[in-house]
């Protein structure tokens, strides 16, 4: 990829970046005037030093000839920093945006389902109690799942029956996305564009579900997602200081959804989807182009095919290099520990280039023995003078590869800061939903309902565990437990020994009694638990009230995360890759601010281990990342680390507290 770019643009990225156009332009400049030094020599003394002042002609076109191959080196490995750089970005941007939609899928179809809902959508009269009842209901789950800005009920031929920003509005609603709904009552629709739904204000996500009753289509459920807030919090968590945001969205026929940094009315509206890297012009500027396409999750592969493309700007592409700025001068010096991370030929260079310098010195002293015994002291300066350019063309060499490998090393330790980042920031994501989940659920009609009953209904409590957990697969199950922290009922048959028993001590169970709003929640720390086949997870719990109107909490509602397989699947996904391929010997792992390991992808640390190698936690504590290079079992690694922030509400203003650091290793 790097070299069938560099084929077509070897000649413009020279002029680009400017530090390699400035060590070119330096060594021509001596190689100059090495040549008027030896012309110089060649009139005064050719007849004394004719043999000595061929070596140094021949010494020279050593060093032009290694120059080239400098010159094309350097180039080389800026751009390829630069591609992977942006390339890795791009990846990582549409990729956390698939799982986010992904969850919506999933929040469609069970909302569809909603006992109160389709309560409301069944009846043919509906007055201003029922109105308000549904707008307190929806409102909850907008409030609860933030992602969303709006939320819609339609009849089947679609005549707009209540919509939660807009309580009063009416009317039909032409919608082509609204006749699918209806056609194929058992798939969710997602429609991205304008919609008469939502009125003059753009393109939206929306996504849709028939609300069905007795085999019959009674009425449409539509959200509407907070997709430009959303987007501009996943670019901007890849964005460095000050960096120019050069990221778009493009659907599958490479139209711009989203660019936030262009206005319409200077924007193409159309770019190549072309995964290969290209330089282009777009509005007027000349652009380095990388597209990355996302990657299913769980077979879910987002809508319409959609890409992220970058968009850098050529004049930007020396200000983006983004020093990681934290790594130690020693970190940086050329040595044979770091060969993967800088091309052989570099090193082939560096070590030519002493050879060279070191049998020029030779020549130059043969040549000052030489002038001595035939008394020509006119060759004495011309000899200095060459000796001195050879010292500096080798000087230019040394800082021109040592340069650019300090430059390697901090882009690749921002990039390991990025892949930390990411895995953390997915795992916040996942489980901002888990605690959206258990709340909503604690509002479940159907379980208050039955558990209210003077006879509690488990059979009716299981069957709606059971439909839910049809419908989020991330859980390994759910279960309700009573006043008195008994188990109930369980979302599959697997733990029936179990009702009736007192739920698990360190669940978390027992403080839902202390919830003083639906909007508040529970998680029981990592802890091993009998209700995952004795394995560590997370459980996170919510109460579930009096359906009779005094509010009391009469239980509670726990979810047992499935934290094995998905810690593991987010680990994976994000480890460093290079077309397409994990690097060899990378590592990802997940812990606690003491080290214990929640998971990993490496059989070296398993859960329960401790993992916490030696870097500066001060740091990391401060910044909430750190990269560095450190040893590791004999071998040098590249590692970045980063601190669980949380992600909307989760972790930041819920109350929720629970430190997690992502860590990301790759072999030097």
């Amino acid at each position: 990829m790097v070299q069938a770019f560099l084929s077509a643009h070897q000649s413009t990225m020279k002029g680009v970046i400017k530090d390699v156009d400035r060590y070119d332009q330096s060594l021509k400049s001596l190689s100059t005037w090495w040549e008027k030094i030896a012309l110089i020599g060649k009139i005064n003394s050719f007849e004394v030093a004719s043999t000595i002042l061929q070596d140094m002609d021949n010494t020279l076109g050593q060093f032009n000839d290694l120059q080239e191959r400098l010159i094309e080196s350097l180039i080389s490995e800026h751009v390829r920093k630069v591609l992977l750089q942006n390339t890795s970005r791009s990846q990582m941007a549409i990729d956390v945006l698939i799982r986010n939609l992904f969850e919506r899928t999933a929040d469609i179809g069970f909302l569809s389902t909603d006992y109160d809902v389709v309560q409301f959508l069944k009846k043919s009269h509906k007055n201003e109690l029922d109105r308000d009842f549904i707008k307190q209901r929806l409102q909850a789950y907008v409030s609860i799942y933030s992602v969303y800005q709006d939320a819609f009920l339609l009849t089947p031929d679609g005549e707009l029956v209540f919509q939660l920003s807009q309580p009063s509005r009416t009317g039909k609603v032409h919608d082509v996305f609204i006749e699918q709904v209806v056609k194929k009552p058992n798939d969710y629709v997602e429609y991205f564009g304008e919609t008469e739904l939502v009125g003059e204000s753009g393109s939206n996500l929306l996504y849709a579900n028939a609300v069905v009753e007795g085999g019959s289509v009674i009425g449409v459920i539509v959200l509407c997602f907070r997709f430009k807030d959303e987007l501009e919090g996943i670019v901007g968590r890849l964005l460095a200081k000050r960096e120019e945001n050069h990221f778009l969205l493009l659907d599958g026929a490479g139209e711009i959804l989203f660019a936030p940094q262009y206005s319409s009315s200077e924007s193409s509206s159309k770019l190549s989807l072309n995964l290969e890297p290209q330089i282009m012009s777009f509005n007027r500027r000349s652009v380095m182009k990388v597209c990355a396409k996302g990657q299913s999750y769980q077979d879910y592969l987002g809508p319409k095919n959609w890409h992220v493309a970058s968009l850098l700007p050529l004049d930007r592409i020396e200000g983006g290099s983004h020093r990681a700025g934290n790594e130690k001068k020693e970190n940086t010096s050329l040595s044979t520990d770091f060969t993967g991370l800088i091309s052989a030929d570099l090193f082939d260079i560096r070590h030519q280039s002493v050879s060279i310098n070191d049998d020029l010195q030779l020549i130059v002293l043969n040549g000052i023995i030489t002038a001595a015994r035939n008394d020509a002291v006119e060759l004495m300066p011309v000899l200095e003078a060459i000796k001195k350019i050879g010292q500096d063309i080798d000087t230019v060499f040394d800082n021109s590869i040592e340069s650019l490998f300090s430059t390697i090393v901090s882009g690749q330790l921002n990039v390991m800061r990025l892949q930390a980042s990411l895995a953390v920031d997915i795992m916040d994501r996942n489980l901002f939903e888990r605690a959206n989940d258990c709340r909503w659920w604690g509002l479940s009609g159907l379980l208050r309902t039955a558990l209210s009953a003077s006879i509690v209904d488990r059979k009716s409590i299981q069957k709606t565990l059971a439909t839910i957990h049809s419908l989020y697969t991330v859980y390994h199950t759910l279960y309700v437990y009573d006043k008195q922290g008994r188990y109930v009922a369980f979302s599959d048959d697997q733990y029936n020994d179990k009702i009736g028993q007192t739920i698990e001590e360190l669940s978390g169970g027992k403080n839902v009694f202390q919830l003083e709003t639906a909007y508040k929640y529970t998680v029981s720390a990592f802890e091993m638990f009998d209700c995952y086949q004795g394995k560590h997870t997370y459980i996170y719990n919510a109460a579930l009230r009096d359906i009779n109107g005094t509010g009391g909490i009469i239980g509670g509602i726990g979810i047992v995360f499935d934290s094995t397989v998905e810690f593991s699947a987010i680990l994976h996904d994000i480890l460093p890759r290079e077309n397409g391929v994990i690097k060899s010997g990378s590592k990802a792992l997940f812990t606690t601010d003491t080290g214990f390991v929640i998971s990993s992808t490496s059989e070296e640390y398993l859960i329960g281990d401790t993992f916490l190698p030696d870097i500066n936690l001060h740091e990391l504590e401060e910044q909430g990342t750190i990269a560095a290079v450190i040893k590791l079992g004999g071998s040098s690694y590249l590692i970045g680390a980063a601190k669980s922030i949380g992600y909307r509400e989760y972790k930041q203003t819920d109350g929720y507290e629970n430190c997690v650091i992502s860590w990301v290793l790759v072999p030097c």
